[in-house]
């Protein structure tokens, strides 16, 4: 299934702006040398783009051609039963990736199934929890190094930090960002660099899409870390809005009333993905082609009359 590439944009700029912000623009057209220099505590990488905070090898796992790496986040999935899913081999160092399935860059002696995006091993006498890497359907072919990379952009409000594949040891929090930078040649990069940003939004959600069409969507609800007071939630409404003139405007339903929806609540999974099936045609009819953006609310449910809602986007093109 094919991401909507335009959905990969913007989870970049929400990574890199305070959690309710999606003001920050994309980076580009600035001349001059990327050269990086150590600022006088010796610790603080100074470049082009800003500031390289902290860089650091990150624990990662290979099962099945996929790669997971140490989220830091501890399971709370105790009791459980002493029978591995699949075992694990340390064959490379701590700051390469393992690209055998059933390999790994720490000892371990092998790892349980958690989730759909999620799997568990022991690290330190504790279960850790290790997310997949999301390669976005591309090959590893060439990458070699894997680390834990924070920096803040020139100008940023927030830190920034991406778990990051590389063809060369020495990657800087610069080099992430080489490619938009239009002044900068192929060949003045450090090779091929490809990165997970991390969530920073309070509730630890993002929306995604597969499978777009003029009717509808598979809807994505991605949900990991973070620490809501209660229980995530989210209803069947949902609201669409489309590019006119360069502004946004609602998409007027078929009969032009408002829509009236079920009352239903749908539970979002903790460290999973919730999925729906959003048909839009009884509501919408089918989309034109365009640029849309799907407006949804979500819920943490504490108790009856004891909640806090906040209004989620994702925007998506129909070709």
């Amino acid at each position: 299934m094919k991401r909507n590439l335009i959905i990969s944009l913007l989870l970049l700029c929400l990574s890199l702006t305070a959690c309710n912000s999606t003001s920050i623009g994309i980076i580009g057209g600035a001349d001059g040398p990327t050269a990086m220099f150590v600022g006088e505590n010796k610790e603080t990488l100074k470049g082009q783009f800003g500031k390289q905070l902290e860089k650091r090898p990150i624990r990662m796992f290979n099962v099945d051609g996929e790669l997971y790496y140490d989220s830091g986040l501890i399971s709370e999935n105790v009791p459980r039963c002493g029978t591995m899913d699949g075992a694990l081999e340390k064959t490379v160092k701590e700051n390469e990736i393992p690209l055998k399935s059933g390999e790994a860059n720490f000892e371990a002696g092998g790892y349980q199934n958690a989730t759909s995006i999620t799997k568990e091993a022991i690290v330190d006498g504790k279960w850790v929890i290790f997310k997949k890497y999301d390669t976005y359907s591309r090959a590893l072919d060439g990458l070699k190094y894997c680390y834990h990379i924070k920096g803040r952009l020139n100008g940023g409000v927030v830190d920034s930090e991406m778990i990051v594949l590389s063809e060369d040891e020495d990657v800087t929090f610069d080099d992430v960002y080489a490619p938009l930078l239009s002044s900068v040649k192929l060949g003045d990069r450090k090779g091929r660099v490809e990165q997970n940003f991390l969530n920073a939004d309070k509730w630890g959600l993002i929306l995604y899409a597969d499978d777009i069409t003029p009717n509808g969507m598979t809807l994505k609800i991605e949900q990991f870390g973070a620490k809501p007071s209660g229980e995530l939630q989210t209803g069947a409404a949902y609201y669409l809005e489309t590019m006119i003139d360069d502004e946004w405007q609602e998409v007027k339903t078929i009969t032009g009333e408002p829509l009236v929806w079920n009352s239903l609540a749908y539970m979002i999974k903790k460290n999973d993905i919730t999925q729906m099936n959003i048909d839009w045609r009884y509501a919408y009819g089918q989309l034109k082609p365009g640029y849309y953006r799907l407006k949804k609310e979500f819920m943490d449910f504490r108790s009856a009359g004891d909640y806090d809602i906040e209004t989620y986007e994702m925007d998506f093109v129909i070709e």
